[in-house]
């Protein structure tokens, strides 16, 4: 099952310099600037669905994975091994057609056709044939919050200041970005999240966490996947 933001991401292609331009666009991975009408991806019976921010369901689950809206109105979808593209009202707007795709940003998306990359528009018109060699994982290698960059000392993570000077002393066994002034940590084999002092303000207990978006963030436990607010309280589990 792939989660929102469950692929594995390493660069290895290069790209040639007039794509370079269009894919920098495509490195955020930021939803709709309307936050009170965000909408999250949420799975039940292994098919995923959206929630607004108060736990409801808004979008029925019927699809196979599912990521967060990005620019347009757009969310990235997957079905029957294709990926395409729906609106907030849960229409498909550009059917699952491609080997793979990624999310939209300054009104383009990259898109997999066969073993090449181009771009298409928010109808699912072809902008930019598809003719380039491109590893998709590079998309996610984003940080958000760059002034507080991890670093990995011998096996520990900790967090350094835009200087290079380390504010956060080397302590997780595994460490993500800040975002929305968490980071998730994992202490002891469970993740919880620290805030830019370095002070633990969600205890770890979680198999599994990612990054705030939208102040709210996705994590997994022995009952599944469900959705945390910044204090830690449950917003959404799969029960509900």
């Amino acid at each position: 099952m792939i989660c929102c933001l469950g692929r594995r991401f390493r660069c290895h292609a290069a790209i040639v310099l007039g794509l370079a331009t269009l894919l920098a666009a495509c490195v955020g991975r930021s939803a709709s600037d309307d936050e009170a009408a965000r909408l999250f991806p949420v799975v039940q019976d292994d098919q995923w669905g959206y929630i607004d921010r108060e736990g409801a369901l808004v979008i029925e689950p019927a699809f196979d994975a599912a990521w967060p809206f990005a620019d347009n109105d757009r969310a990235l979808v997957r079905r029957d091994g294709r990926f395409g593209y729906i609106d907030r009202s849960g229409a498909v707007v550009v059917e699952p057609q491609f080997a793979d795709a990624w999310h939209f940003s300054d009104g383009l998306a990259p898109v997999q056709v066969d073993t090449q990359w181009g771009f298409i528009d928010p109808a699912g018109e072809v902008v930019i044939d598809p003719r380039f060699d491109l590893d998709p994982r590079m998309l996610e290698e984003y940080d958000p919050e760059p002034a507080f960059g991890r670093v990995k000392v011998g096996e520990q993570y900790g967090y350094r200041n835009a200087e290079g000077e380390i504010v956060i002393e080397p302590r997780y066994d595994q460490a993500g970005y800040f975002s929305e002034g968490r980071a998730r940590v994992k202490i002891g084999g469970a993740w919880g999240y620290i805030d830019r002092a370095g002070t633990v303000v969600i205890e770890p207990r979680f198999d599994q966490a990612w990054d705030f978006s939208g102040g709210l963030a996705l994590v997994r436990t022995e009952d599944g996947l469900g959705y945390i607010d910044p204090s830690g309280t449950t917003v959404w589990s799969p029960s509900e």
